[in-house]
Formats: C-alpha cells, sequence, structure tokens
C-alpha cells in the first residue's frame, strides 16, 4: 500500500465550498419573468397584492400560499400591515391575518422576510400558531402573534433538511412585535433542538405576552442538538395577564446539557391578573392579588450561558431566579433581585453579578465542626472575614470540578447533525483543585471564595467569622 499524500484525501482550498460561478437561475415555468419580490396584503389579492385572505381556499390569510410561492420562485416576501389595537373603545381588526391552521415557515437560505407591523390570530386550540423550520442566513420580521393553544405561539424547530441539506437553524434573525400566549400551560417563544441544532443566530422580540411561559428553550433532556451561541432580546417579557405558575424563561429541563453559550437579555414581569373589562373597554387589576407560589422569572436548567435581567413585581421568596440541579457555569448580570433566588445546583458555581453592592447581606453560615467544610452555595463572591483567630492548625480550600473548555469543541453543523454530543463525566482528581496550609488564622484575614469553593479547617478551638459578598 502507497503513502497516501495530503492531496489524495483532502480537498484543495478553493474547494470546500460549492462554486456560484456557475450557478443560473431557473426559467419560470410561465415564459415570463417573475416579479422580485412576494407581496402579501391586507385585502390581497382583491386590493393589488399577490396574495392575501381572498387568495383561494386559503387558511392563514394567504401567507402560507404566499410563503410557498416564493421558495418555489426564490422571492422575497413583504407582509404588510397597519395600525391596530384599541380605538376609542373599539378593536381595530383592519390589520389582521387570521389562521386556522398552523403557518408554516419553510425551509430556506439566503432569504428574507419582511413586513410592516401586523396581527396573526390563530384560531385553533392545539399546534403552535406558527412553525419555523431550517433555515440558513436568512432574515425574519413578524408582527403580534395571538393564540389561545396549549402549544407554543412560536416553534423554532427544524424538522426538514434544506439548507445545504441540513437540518438546523443557523446565522439567521428572527425579529417578533410580540408572541401573545393566552394559554396556562402554553409558550410564548420556543427553540427546540429535538431534531436539528438552533445556532448562532439572533433572536428579538419587543414583548412576550404569555399566561405560561414566555421564553422557552429545550434540547429535550439533553437528547436533542445544540442550542448554541445565540443572541435573544426580550425587551418586556409581560405577565402581567397571568394568574398561575407563569415562567418568564425556562432554560432547559431536567437532564439538558445541549443549551449552552446563549446570550439572553430581558426583562421579567410577574404575574398580576391584570385583565379586559368589556365593559369600560380598559385594563383592569384585581383587588388583592396573590401571587402564584409556582411563578419563576427564571428557570435555569443549562450551562456556560450568560443573562441580563431585570425583575419586576412580587413573587415568593427565592422565584426571581432558580438554578435548577444541572445547572452549572451560568453567569447572571442582575439590575436587581427583589425576591431572592434559590440555589438547587449539585455543582453551586453559578454567578450572579449585581448592579448593585450584596456585602453584608450575604447570610454568614455557622463555622462548621472541625474537619468538616462548609461550601460557599451562594452566586457570589464571597470574602470569609475572620473576626477571632480560635485555634486552628490547618486549613484549605477546593474547587469544584471544573467543566471541559473544549465542550464544545466546535459547533459546526456537519458535526452536530451526528447526533447530541455529551460532556465528560469524568472529573479532575480533586487534590489538583485543592490547596491546604499548615497554619492558623489572625484576625482581620479574608479568605476568598468563589461560587462552589469548599472551605475546611482543623482546630482545637473554633474561630468567628462573618461573610461579605464582594463583586
Amino acid at each position: 500500500m502507497g503513502i497516501q499524500t495530503r492531496n489524495s484525501w483532502m480537498p484543495k482550498t478553493h474547494e470546500n465550498l460549492p462554486s456560484m460561478a456557475a450557478a443560473k437561475p431557473k426559467k419560470p415555468k410561465t415564459g415570463r419573468s417573475l416579479k422580485g419580490w412576494v407581496n402579501i396584503t391586507l385585502n390581497g389579492p382583491d386590493d393589488g397584492g399577490d396574495f392575501g385572505p381572498n387568495t383561494k381556499g386559503t387558511m392563514t390569510g394567504g401567507i402560507q400560499e404566499g410563503l410557498d410561492y416564493a421558495h418555489a420562485n426564490f422571492r422575497d416576501v413583504y407582509i404588510w400591515g397597519g395600525r391596530g389595537g384599541l380605538d376609542a373603545k373599539r378593536l381595530v381588526a383592519e390589520n389582521v391575518y387570521h389562521l386556522k391552521e398552523t403557518l408554516r415557515i419553510p425551509w430556506s437560505q439566503d432569504f428574507r422576510m419582511d413586513s410592516g407591523n401586523y396581527v396573526m390570530n390563530y384560531e385553533r386550540k392545539t399546534g403552535p400558531a406558527v412553525h419555523i423550520d431550517s433555515q440558513m442566513s436568512c432574515k425574519y420580521k413578524f408582527g403580534l402573534i395571538v393564540s389561545e393553544s396549549k402549544d407554543p405561539v412560536v416553534s423554532v424547530r427544524p424538522e426538514n433538511a434544506g439548507p445545504d441539506n441540513f437540518r438546523a437553524i443557523v446565522t439567521s434573525d428572527f425579529e417578533f412585535v410580540a408572541p401573545v400566549c393566552m394559554h396556562p400551560d402554553g409558550a410564548g417563544l420556543v427553540l427546540d433542538s429535538s431534531k436539528g441544532p438552533v445556532m448562532h443566530s439572533r433572536f428579538f422580540s419587543t414583548e412576550i405576552n404569555s399566561y405560561g411561559i414566555a421564553l422557552q428553550l429545550t434540547d429535550h433532556a439533553g437528547e436533542g442538538r445544540w442550542i448554541a451561541n445565540n443572541w435573544i432580546h426580550v425587551a418586556m417579557g409581560n405577565q402581567y395577564h397571568a394568574v398561575g405558575d407563569a415562567i418568564g424563561i425556562k432554560l432547559g429541563e431536567e437532564g439538558s446539557d445541549q443549551i449552552v453559550h446563549n446570550r439572553i437579555d430581558m426583562s421579567l414581569h410577574a404575574p398580576r391578573g391584570a385583565y379586559f373589562d368589556s365593559e369600560t373597554k380598559t385594563y383592569k387589576l384585581p383587588e388583592n392579588f396573590v401571587p402564584p407560589r409556582g411563578s419563576i422569572g427564571a428557570d435555569i436548567f443549562g450551562q456556560k450561558n450568560e443573562l441580563s435581567l431585570v425583575f419586576y413585581g412580587k413573587r415568593e421568596p427565592g422565584k426571581d431566579i432558580v438554578f435548577e440541579e444541572g445547572s452549572r457555569d451560568n453567569v447572571v448580570r442582575a439590575f436587581n433581585l427583589p425576591n431572592g433566588y434559590t440555589n438547587k445546583a449539585r455543582v453551586p458555581n453559578n454567578r450572579i453579578i449585581t448592579s448593585w453592592d450584596v456585602g453584608f447581606d450575604v447570610p454568614t453560615p455557622p463555622v462548621p465542626d472541625s474537619g468538616r467544610g462548609v461550601v460557599n452555595t451562594t452566586p457570589y463572591t464571597i470574602q470569609a472575614m475572620i473576626v477571632s483567630p480560635g485555634a486552628v492548625s490547618q486549613w484549605s480550600i477546593t474547587e469544584p470540578g471544573a467543566a471541559s473548555q473544549a465542550f464544545p469543541r466546535n459547533t459546526t453543523i456537519a458535526d452536530t447533525v451526528r447526533g447530541p454530543q455529551h460532556p465528560e463525566k469524568v472529573q479532575p482528581s480533586l487534590d489538583s483543585r485543592s490547596q491546604s496550609f499548615d497554619s492558623g488564622f489572625i484576625v482581620g484575614q479574608s479568605i476568598t471564595l468563589q461560587p462552589g469553593d469548599r472551605l475546611l479547617f482543623t482546630y482545637s478551638r473554633p474561630p468567628s467569622w462573618r461573610w461579605r459578598a464582594v463583586r
């Protein structure tokens, strides 16, 4: 067998991507030139638009037909809108497209769907209002999408192989005025990687108004693909109308390990029971409203994500942020934290960086028995300040096992479509992450503890201390 040279098995650099030089546009079947774009209008096609509510046989206000035509003929789409809302005690209906079945955004590549402001009203009680299939290098703009279904208002879920023959959503941009979920078991915007990855994309919504979950990322307990390196910005996570156990952000579920490296910026507004009074045509608040016990601002299961959050309204103590058992290595930048946090993480190294000084407000735990350790289970960097030294003969600090920085090693689609990649379960030796000191304490000494660090000391007479959170 001869020696295999590099050039015999590896493509040349210019062969790594398909060349567009030989690409030729398809000729239209009608023999006529196609329009440069597809117009979907509020009374189309009777008002001069290409498609609309008067399109024959439409179940989606003409939008599905317009998208399918654009897909088949390689054209972009514009959906026309107009002023709506409450006008002199009348609900304006002139800017509404009625969806009698799920609107299915077909797979696409290098495609743009632009729009004015409009309302999509989904009229079924099950199924998503909008399902977005595989996309690559695409840009979408949606208006207000209203649904009373128990399923997501918007389901971002790649199912069919399309762009470059991959089943994935990647390098695309999605903008919404507001998904509106009017079912307590539903969700506003869901990123779902059960069939394919959702990566390297931007999602912006001026508002998500939800009775149930506002924003959800799910990898189906680690059995899906990556949801990685996305930028998600929700200006208002509005749950003022909710009366039940609403959740602002649900970042995974127990077992999730594919939801990593996402950046999320969101305001989270607690349930308030606000309702529309049909007689006065105004919004009102119930008297003596009691916050639901199970309502959570941010429910975090994933790993290595960064969140920038601000919280409004009253929740049960500890329910602004909940770090669930599998969460770790997440960073939350909190502008406020009126109802506090709960830390259930097995590796409690999630971190909250506050815009104010927590300082001495952090609780000081009792000094443990000699030879027993204490773990910093707060999400803050702590200074353990020695008030009296006692008679300590030895002490040590042990860090929590570090997560591999090579996971994920890369997020190329060609890798992710092979199946879920899981982090190594083998933890490094604790000896390699521990430092011991054969000495005692002195008054005024400060020991720095990062979230998850374990402090152990041996003594014949216990010291006393006070903890202080630092930034």
